[in-house]
C-alpha cells in the first residue's frame, strides 16, 4: 500500500534498504541503480536511506520493484532489558525514490543520544504463514521458521541489522543493508544414452534443511553492521515439485533439440514453476551441512539408512529397443508391489509434453484429487495418461545464505536408485549391478557452485 507523505507530522518514520543480491550464472541480466537527492528530515523521525550497488540477476528475488513492506524492531542499546524499543513494526513503500513508512507513535528516536540497534526483515511472519510456511517473531528472533513443502510456494527471505541514533544519523540517515538468508539451488539434467530414453516431470531435494530458528543476536559486537543474523536449530526434511497445468515434460531421447550435452542442460523445476514471488526453477533452502544419503549397496553390506541429503527425480524410462511384444517402458515397473509410489500425469496428446493435470489412480479410472471424487476422462480431454516414479541421488553439500547451487545430472549411463521414501530404499532401479557413480564439478562462481552429477551406470 502506498501512503502519502506528510512533512508535518512529527511521528512519521522513513525506511530505505540496501539489498544485495546473488550473481548469477545467466544469459540475460537486470541492474538496478537507484539514487537521487538526500533526504533531509528534521524533529525526531528515524530514517532509513537506500543505496543500491549494481545488481546482477537471474529469477526474480526479492528487490526495490518487489519489496511492498518490511518488518523492524528496535533495542536500546546498552540496556540490561530484553525488551525491544518497539517490535515488529510494518513499513510500507512509498515515494521516488523508495522510503518505506509506518504511521505508529512509538516508532521515534527516543532521544539525542539513545543508540538504537534495528533488526529488519521481509517477508513479515504472517505472509510466510499465508504461503505455506511457519514463523514466529519475538523481535530478536523467528522462532519456528519453516520453508513450504511445494517449491512453487517458496519465498526469499531477507535480513537486516543496523545501529543508529537521531545525533549520528539525522543528516545521514541510518542504512539497511539487507541480505538473502536462504541458500537457493538450481536442478538441470541432460543425457545421450543409447539405451534408454527419458521422460522426467518432477524433482524432490531431500535431507537438507527446511526449518530452524533465525536469530538476530550479535555474538560479538553488538554495533557492527556486518552481522545479519544466524540460523540456530535447523530441522532437516525435503521439498519438492511435481510437474502441473502448463509444464513441459523434459525429454531425454537424443532427438533434434533434446539436451544432450552439459552446456544444453534444462531445468527440471518445470517452467511453469514460480507461485506467488515468481522464482523461476529454483528451490529455496534453510542454509545447513549435509551429508550425502548412505544406502546399503548390497543385502550383506551394512544397514538401511535414509537420512543425509539426496536428490530425486520423477521420471519415466523407456528401453530404445523395445521388445515386439511390449511399449518398452522398464520404469516404473508395472507391477506396484515392486514400487510403493507412483505418479499419474494427463499429458495433451497433441506433442506428448504439456502436462494436463495431476491424476489419482483407483483401479482402472483416473481422479483428480486424491479423495477420488471428481473422476477424469483421457479420452474426453485428448490426453494420454503416463506413469512416473521416482528415482534418486546421493549428494552431500555445505549449503551457505545467499549463494546459488545448480546441479547438473547426466543420465548418459544410468537412471538413480530406489527413492530413500521408498520401502526398498538405494535398491537399483535398472540391475543388481549399479555403481553409483557421482563426480563433481565446481565452478569459481562469484557466489555458488556449480556440481555435476553422474547418474549411475548399468
Amino acid at each position: 500500500m502506498t501512503h502519502k507523505r506528510d512533512f508535518n507530522m512529527a511521528k512519521l518514520i522513513h525506511i530505505s534498504y540496501t539489498l544485495f543480491g546473488i550473481v548469477m550464472m545467466a544469459t540475460s541480466c537486470t541492474n538496478e541503480n537507484i539514487g537521487g537527492d538526500d533526504i533531509r528530515m528534521t524533529g525526531r523521525k528515524i530514517e532509513f536511506r537506500a543505496s543500491f550497488p549494481e545488481l546482477t540477476t537471474r529469477a526474480t528475488q526479492t528487490t526495490s520493484a518487489t519489496l511492498e513492506k518490511i518488518t523492524v524492531s528496535s533495542y536500546i542499546t546498552g540496556e540490561t532489558s530484553d525488551t525491544p524499543y518497539f517490535t515488529d513494526m510494518t513499513f510500507s513503500k512509498t515515494g521516488n525514490p523508495a522510503i518505506y513508512v509506518c504511521y505508529d507513535d512509538a516508532c521515534v528516536w527516543p532521544d539525542n543520544d539513545t543508540r538504537l540497534r534495528f533488526h529488519a526483515y521481509s517477508p513479515s511472519c504472517e505472509d510466510i504463514i499465508a504461503a505455506g510456511g511457519e514463523a514466529t517473531s519475538t523481535g530478536d528472533r523467528i522462532s519456528g521458521f519453516k520453508v513450504p513443502g511445494d517449491i512453487a510456494s517458496q519465498f526469499d527471505f531477507v535480513t537486516a541489522i543496523s545501529p543508529g541514533s537521531l545525533i549520528d544519523n539525522k543528516e545521514s540517515g541510518v542504512k539497511l543493508n539487507f541480505k538473502h538468508q536462504l541458500s537457493r539451488i538450481e536442478l538441470k539434467a541432460w543425457g545421450n544414452s543409447d539405451s534408454y530414453n527419458l521422460e522426467i516431470a518432477g524433482s524432490r531435494i531431500g535431507g537438507i534443511g527446511t526449518g530452524g530458528d533465525f536469530s538476530f543476536t550479535s555474538p560479538a559486537d553488538a554495533e557492527t553492521t556486518d552481522f545479519t543474523g544466524a540460523w540456530k536449530n535447523v530441522a532437516k526434511g525435503s521439498v519438492e515439485y511435481i510437474f502441473r497445468e502448463g509444464d513441459t515434460i523434459v525429454t531425454l531421447d537424443n532427438s533434434n533439440g533434446a539436451p544432450t550435452s552439459k552446456d544444453d542442460a534444462v531445468s527440471i523445476l518445470g517452467n511453469k514453476i514460480g507461485g506467488k514471488n515468481g522464482y523461476d526453477n529454483s528451490a529455496m533452502i534453510v542454509p545447513s551441512v549435509n551429508t550425502p544419503w548412505q544406502y546399503k549397496e548390497s543385502p550383506s553390506n551394512g544397514e538401511d539408512k535414509t537420512d543425509g541429503m539426496y536428490i530425486s527425480v520423477l521420471l519415466r524410462v523407456k528401453d530404445t529397443t523395445p521388445t515386439s511384444t511390449g511399449d518398452g517402458i522398464v520404469y516404473p515397473y508395472t507391477d506396484p508391489s515392486y514400487i510403493d509410489e507412483i505418479v499419474y500425469l494427463a499429458v495433451d496428446k497433441s506433442d506428448s509434453k504439456t502436462v494436463k493435470a495431476r491424476l489419482y489412480r483407483q483401479g482402472e479410472s483416473y481422479f483428480i484429487d486424491p479423495g477420488h471424487t471428481a473422476q477424469y476422462d483421457p479420452e474426453a480431454d485428448n490426453a494420454d495418461v503416463k506413469a512416473f516414479g521416482w528415482a534418486a541421488l546421493p549428494k552431500g553439500e555445505s549449503l551457505k545464505p545467499g549463494l546459488v547451487y545448480t546441479y547438473l545430472l547426466n543420465y548418459s549411463n544410468g537412471v538413480g536408485l530406489r527413492d530413500p521414501e521408498d520401502s526398498r530404499p538405494g535398491e537399483p532401479i535398472i540391475s543388481d549391478n549399479v555403481a553409483v557413480n557421482v563426480s563433481v564439478e565446481i565452478e569459481d562462481w562469484k557466489e555458488g557452485t556449480n556440481n555435476d552429477l553422474s547418474v549411475p551406470r548399468k
